[in-house]
């Protein structure tokens, strides 16, 4: 195959999604597929990658998801970060529209990480920060949410050349109008739309500028459609109902006549809105059943959901409680349905590993799936610091790093004493609450670039990076102080705890292991020496 026809022919693929010719773009990139593979890796996750793209704005999410996760093994297995980073921004968006929360969150952190390795802030990063705030978004932290887009805004005005804010920007509103919804669920009004107001103008005016352009490719044809929608949403709630139906209207006409996608629920959400405040409760109910029809059409199971909540609320507003309770019950049904279907995808990732040891090839690629699953995994679920994994990984780096450099390196091993005897007398959970409190006094006490890691059990260990063992030691008094400081009966009456600390510092010639032998060493002999002390 030649190495320049693929790369036109995906070149014109990703112009038909400009052009908002889905179709046309499939078979394009389709072509190419069919060429490469079995025959060029890079070529064949590159298709993948344009076919999950095409899937996911022509609302095939299920399709979508399988092929942008096939393109991210065989990205990763090649060692193409900036091929796997996008792969995988674009299968935690359809994994979050499909309402599979925890998988979309791990695959657009994995791929923030991934772009945070390439240094210089290029369009991907603004991408994949800008996937990682919906995905926050819908699972229900806005915080979070608004903070990840807002970096993404950051990011967009430190590219070279800059890249436009209003993908982002456009995104913060749909942000903001989910927490409204919350907020109105929960406390039945809507308090302040003025940061959606303000979102709104912002829009508005990088529109004008002509700078109201989507950063990834097929988007820009659905830009408008979602700049009118929530300018009609901001206009009912600020009770301008005059100027939302012609809002509404327009957005309807921006609809593309081909092809039904999540964007003609999106409408039918603001015409519901719009008699909802004109309490005509028969079209508010009748716009909301279709949006939640259309939503599950096109697979977008968290507008569907968010439907079925809508509708829980405005037949509570009538009295109709036997309908609001139906409607509740159908949504837990969806959201079970969801929950299983995450399963099912995670349970068809295991059988293709297993199924894949049956040739060299796909061995590869199942240890190239392994080591993407070891990334997502760096934190410990306890205490919600570093886990071994990750301080083996930073230990190995820093130390190649603090040698080619000529700069200190230490280690900590610290142990909490006698440990087993607070679970044996106080519980497991109290234990538990000795391991994170720990481990947040760790945290406090060290330096910025230090790394606090819990390593196994009840020991934790620590990276000073750039310190001497004299530098590191003043740390460790200082930890050492504070766990004995604490106020341990808040947790359990009677409690009392201590940590033993060893310490060493690298010397030439030090692997990661020997560092962490002597400070085991050390922090045993810290131990006997207490221990026998009068």
């Amino acid at each position: 195959m030649s190495i320049d026809a693929p790369d036109a022919v995906l070149a014109a693929a990703y112009a038909a999604l400009d052009e908002g010719q889905v179709q046309k773009a499939r078979e394009h990139a389709q072509s190419v597929l069919a060429v490469a593979k079995g025959t060029d890796l890079l070529f064949e996750a590159r298709a993948l990658a344009c076919l999950a793209l095409c899937d996911r704005i022509g609302s095939r999410l299920r399709r979508a998801s399988e092929a942008s996760r096939r393109a991210a093994q065989i990205f990763e297995q090649l060692g193409d970060v900036h091929g796997e980073a996008g792969a995988l921004a674009t299968l935690a968006h359809v994994c979050m529209l499909l309402g599979r929360n925890d998988e979309a969150v791990e695959a657009a952190l994995l791929s923030v990480r991934l772009c945070d390795t390439m240094g210089t802030p290029q369009p991907l990063a603004v991408l994949a920060h800008n996937c990682l705030g919906l995905t926050y978004s819908w699972s229900g932290d806005h915080d979070r949410a608004d903070a990840a887009l807002e970096m993404a805004v950051q990011l967009a005005q430190r590219c070279v050349p800059p890249v436009s804010i209003y993908q982002p920007r456009l995104n913060q509103i749909f942000v903001e109008a989910s927490r409204r919804l919350d907020e109105r669920y929960q406390t039945g009004t809507i308090k302040s739309i003025a940061r959606m107001r303000a979102l709104v103008e912002e829009c508005w005016q990088l529109e004008r500028n002509g700078e109201g352009w989507a950063v990834l490719p097929g988007l820009r044809s659905m830009a408008r459609t979602i700049s009118l929608a929530s300018s009609a949403l901001l206009l009912v709630w600020q009770g301008d109902l005059a100027a939302a139906k012609p809002a509404i209207d327009a957005a309807a006409r921006s609809l593309s006549p081909d092809v039904m996608t999540w964007l003609d629920a999106f409408v039918r959400w603001c015409a519901a809105e719009l008699a909802w405040a004109q309490q005509d409760w028969a079209a508010t109910e009748r716009e909301l059943t279709e949006m939640r029809e259309m939503a599950l059409s096109v697979e977008h199971e968290q507008l569907a959901c968010r439907a079925h909540l809508l509708l829980v609320q405005v037949f509570e507003l009538q009295g109709k409680n036997d309908a609001a309770r139906r409607e509740q019950r159908a949504l837990r049904r969806r959201e079970r349905r969801v929950v299983a279907e995450g399963l099912s995808s995670r349970e068809s990732l295991v059988a293709w590993q297993l199924g894949a040891r049956q040739s060299e090839r796909h061995l590869q690629q199942a240890l190239a799936t392994s080591r993407q699953f070891e990334r997502w995994s760096l934190e410990d679920a306890l205490t919600g610091i570093a886990n071994r994994r990750h301080f083996e990984q930073s230990l190995a780096e820093r130390l190649r790093a603090s040698v080619a450099a000529d700069r200190p390196l230490s280690v900590a091993m610290i142990d909490v004493d006698k440990f087993k005897s607070v679970n044996d007398r106080y519980t497991h959970r109290v234990g538990d609450r000795v391991l994170k409190t720990v481990a947040a006094i760790l945290s406090s006490q060290v330096r910025e670039h230090d790394l606090p890691a819990r390593w196994a059990g009840d020991e934790f260990v620590i990276l000073f990076d750039d310190a001497t063992e004299p530098v590191a030691l003043q740390i460790c008094e200082r930890i050492r102080a504070a766990v004995a400081g604490f106020d341990w009966d808040a947790i359990a009456p009677g409690l009392r705890m201590s940590v033993s600390i060893g310490l060493s510092e690298a010397r030439v010639g030090d692997s990661a292991d020997s560092v962490l032998q002597r400070s085991d060493e050390s922090m045993y002999q810290t131990k006997f020496t207490e221990l026998t002390s009068p």
